[in-house]
Parts: structure tokens; C-alpha cells; sequence
């Protein structure tokens, strides 16, 4: 499989991403605290947690740390000294996707609050902090216009593209963003109501989002079209079906990419990596040339290196596809042990 032309957006800078209290990615501290543990300039690091962590981020009272939302909370609020640890961790978000080939960096504060000045200021913060530091272009990632115009404007520098995260019929006011900021975009066939699982339904609302997007004299290579992955745990057709809107999806719009959140085909599975590195060479094949992906994880050269004829990929293609109906040979092989 060729990925060479892949452009990965990395997916990690999200105020939604979650370790696990207690789990691997977290520590006790000396004075009694817990903390995020991670590796920044050949230097073991942690991320303290606020004793009121909890008063700002409900989820931790379920035992799940939001580390990308603590990091921003102190380097905005911490003292000195947890700033410059918040600033580093977003560094060390950042940098490790940059290194595995992202090309762009997806950001995302929309659970950092629930005040709209306030999501919109943090969002024009975290922009600024990353485009003063690295020169891959931000996926500037909001339901809310306010908050996805703090970031265009922030992230705006010369030469160089920032992506809007995402266009679709929900969201026409975008397409004056789009054109205002001179951004690329993830085109979403979600529709005004609807998010449609079959591939007529896809088509039917890209028709129309590029309807508008062509009328306001955006060039089709600008596009990439997210044709919406859902969770094969809910339906085992999902995967087919999306597969098959991407084809499709190739062959009616001309000069457009192909493009995906890969990782939701496998939420509720386990071995989410062997189902999100098999379902990125799938749409590859179908038609795909970027996708919102974790690079540091799943590195689009190790995805194209992935062996068709071995059993972990034929298992997982098979669940993937519908062939292994809800997936009972995957799981029974996973529990064998047989996809390590």
C-alpha cells in the first residue's frame, strides 16, 4: 500500500482526551497528589492534578483525567512552576505527532468549558501557542463559530493553510469562514438533521456542501470529505458502508480528497489499534488520501507496511467489512491471544 501521498491530522490535541486514574499513564506523588506522567526532552516528567481538578472537570470524579484540558488549565492557571509543566506537556502532544509525520494538528477545546468567551479564549490561546512554536498547520476543531473563528485568526500566519474541522450542511457558516481565513477543511456529510449511514444519503448531502463550496470559488484539492465513520460495534455494516461511500465519493467528486475519523470505527472493541491501523488501509484502497488519525500510535508508513495475508489483518478486515458478523472470530481470536 502506497501512503506516501497519506496526510495524517493529528488527533490528539483535544480537550476530550482521557487516561484513566490509576492507570499506566498516571502517578502518585510525593506529597500525596497524582499526577499525568510523561517523557518531554529525555526528561521523566509529571503533570500535577489540582486537589479541586474535579470542581473544574466532572469526569474525574468517574476516574477518568482529561490530560489535555489539565494541561491547558495549568498553563493558564497553574503556578509557575505547573505552567511551565502544562506548556510542556501541549509540547510534548504536539511534538510527538509532528515527529510521527502529522500534517496537521487537530485542536479541540469545546469540554474545556461550558462559557462560550471562555471556550473561544482558550481556543485563541492554545492556537497562538502552537503555531508560535511549530510550523505544521493547525485543524482548528469546534462546533461553536465564535470559538472556530478565535482559532482561524490566531493560527493565521503566512504560507501557510490552517484547516476548519468541519464544514457540512449543520454547519453552512463555515463556509464564509472558510473563504474569510483562506483555510483547506474536512467537508462533513453530516446534514442539517441527519447524520446518514448509508452511502445515497452521504452523496446526497456532499452535493450540497460542495455545492456551496464550489459557488464560493473554493478549489476542490482544498476539500477533504469525511464520508462520517461510525462505531462497527453498534452496526457491522458500518464499515462497509462507509468504505463503499468512499469509493463512490472518489469517483463523482472530482479533484476533492478522501478523508475520515478513522478511530471511531472502533470504539466499544478491543484491539482498537489493529482495527484503526486495517481500517486506514482499507480507505486507502478505496479512495483515501488523509485522515484524522493518532500518527505517534498508528504512523501512516507502519500502516502501509501492514501484511494483507496475515491472520490479524484478515480478521480484523473481516469484522470490518461485515464478512465476520459482529465480529465473533475476532473477538474469539482476541481472546486466544492470537492478535498480539
Amino acid at each position: 500500500m502506497d501512503l506516501s501521498d497519506f496526510i495524517a491530522i493529528g488527533e490528539n490535541i483535544h480537550c476530550t482526551r482521557i487516561v484513566k486514574l490509576g492507570g499506566k499513564h498516571t502517578v502518585e506523588l510525593p506529597d500525596g497528589g497524582t499526577g499525568v506522567a510523561f517523557r518531554y526532552e529525555d526528561a521523566d516528567r509529571v503533570l500535577p492534578i489540582p486537589a479541586n481538578w474535579a470542581e473544574h472537570s466532572p469526569a474525574f470524579g468517574d476516574g477518568k483525567v482529561k490530560h489535555i484540558a489539565l494541561a491547558v488549565f495549568q498553563a493558564l492557571h497553574g503556578t509557575d512552576a505547573d505552567a511551565r509543566t502544562g506548556q510542556d506537556y501541549l509540547l510534548y502532544a504536539a511534538g510527538r505527532q509532528i515527529d510521527a509525520g502529522a500534517g496537521f494538528l487537530d485542536v479541540n477545546v469545546d469540554e474545556y468549558s461550558n462559557d462560550p468567551a471562555e471556550r473561544a479564549e482558550t481556543m485563541r490561546w492554545l492556537a497562538e501557542f502552537l503555531s508560535d512554536r511549530f510550523d505544521v498547520p493547525l485543524s482548528i476543531d469546534s462546533s461553536s463559530e465564535e470559538t472556530m473563528a478565535a482559532g482561524l485568526e490566531a493560527a493565521r500566519k503566512e504560507a501557510v493553510q490552517t484547516m476548519v474541522n468541519s464544514v457540512s450542511l449543520e454547519r453552512e457558516a463555515y463556509v464564509d469562514l472558510i473563504q474569510t481565513f483562506d483555510a483547506v477543511a474536512v467537508v462533513s456529510a453530516a446534514g442539517k438533521e441527519d447524520l446518514p449511514t448509508d452511502v445515497d444519503g452521504r452523496l446526497a448531502n456532499f452535493e450540497k456542501i460542495i455545492g456551496l463550496l464550489d459557488a464560493a470559488g473554493m478549489p476542490r484539492e482544498r476539500m477533504h470529505l469525511d464520508p462520517l465513520v461510525f462505531p462497527v460495534s453498534t452496526e457491522p455494516m458500518h464499515g462497509k458502508s462507509f468504505l463503499a461511500a468512499t469509493s463512490a465519493a472518489r469517483d463523482r467528486f472530482e479533484g476533492v480528497r478522501l478523508s475520515g475519523g478513522f478511530s471511531n470505527v472502533s470504539f466499544g472493541m478491543p484491539q482498537r489499534k489493529l482495527l484503526n491501523m486495517v481500517f486506514v488501509w482499507l480507505a486507502a484502497e478505496a479512495g483515501a488520501s488523509s485522515g484524522i488519525i493518532d500518527p505517534a500510535s498508528m504512523p501512516p508508513d507502519a500502516i502501509a507496511a501492514l501484511d494483507p495475508e496475515a491472520e490479524p489483518f484478515r480478521l480484523a478486515k473481516a469484522f470490518l467489512t461485515g464478512e465476520d458478523m459482529y465480529g465473533m472470530e475476532f473477538l474469539s481470536a482476541h481472546r486466544e491471544g492470537k492478535l498480539a
